[in-house]
């Protein structure tokens, strides 16, 4: 074979070789972005994936896959940031090349992170819980609590209600009063019962493209940033 037919013969493979990449690689992306934008109705998605041939896609396998959602809701909670992380993950390929749509099916490790910001959880607050806009969500490093004004007994309370957010059934997370001061003096639990069942609060996150499970939660200055793991 003539050198020049050679190289023809040789970029024709690279070619052949590469389509996956150049094809596949940026129909999967725009796919994911178009999925995670619908679900977590974010204002902003972005995707990276590792498919050095783009091979794996065929096969319905992704190496290693990265999503960063900014401005997303979660019903009627705004997430400040939703980061996604996951390797080799699993999916049906049948399900992207005749209806567009990429079906997970499972993954080693798949993993994330959410950021809620108080100014978020106050809004979330109001309208689920307190419409008046008499408490106010107070989140530091340790400690989440609720403080404010209520009228009591025909008379009006300066309180300061104590709590704790905690892991509910998985994919929700919990807001729970622990204790409670009025005017910087203790009363008595029954109180606090009452109050209770008033001001606890439950915000779910089972809208999330596949499932996930809530695993930890930090409280730090005037945000929260909540881990999971998928299923």
């Amino acid at each position: 074979m003539k050198p020049y037919l050679l190289g023809a013969v040789l970029v024709m493979i690279l070619l052949l070789l590469s389509m996956p990449r150049l094809v596949l690689v940026p129909l999967v992306v725009q796919e994911l972005e178009d999925e995670v934008g619908q679900f977590l109705q974010a204002q902003q998605v972005q995707v990276q994936l590792e498919a050095p041939w783009g091979w794996e896609l065929v096969f319905g396998r992704l190496p290693r896959l990265d999503i960063v959602a900014n401005d997303a809701r979660m019903d009627a909670l705004r997430v400040f940031q939703v980061t996604i992380h996951g390797e080799q993950i699993r999916f049906d390929p049948r399900s992207l090349w005749q209806d567009k749509e990429l079906v997970y099916t499972e993954a080693s490790s798949l993993w994330g992170e959410m950021i809620l910001t108080e100014e978020d959880l106050n809004a979330y607050f109001w309208q689920e819980v307190d419409q008046d806009r008499l408490l106010r969500l107070r989140v530091a490093p340790g400690e989440i609590g609720l403080g404010g004004q209520i009228s009591f007994w025909n008379m009006e309370w300066t309180i300061t209600l104590l709590g704790d957010l905690e892991v509910h059934q998985g994919s929700s997370l919990r807001f729970v009063l622990k204790n409670l001061e009025v005017q910087e003096t203790r009363i008595p639990s029954v109180l606090l019962e009452v109050l209770s069942e008033h001001y606890d609060f439950v915000v779910d996150f089972g809208v999330f493209p596949y499932p996930v499970e809530l695993r930890e939660v930090h409280l730090q200055e005037e945000q929260i940033l909540v881990t999971f793991g998928g299923l």
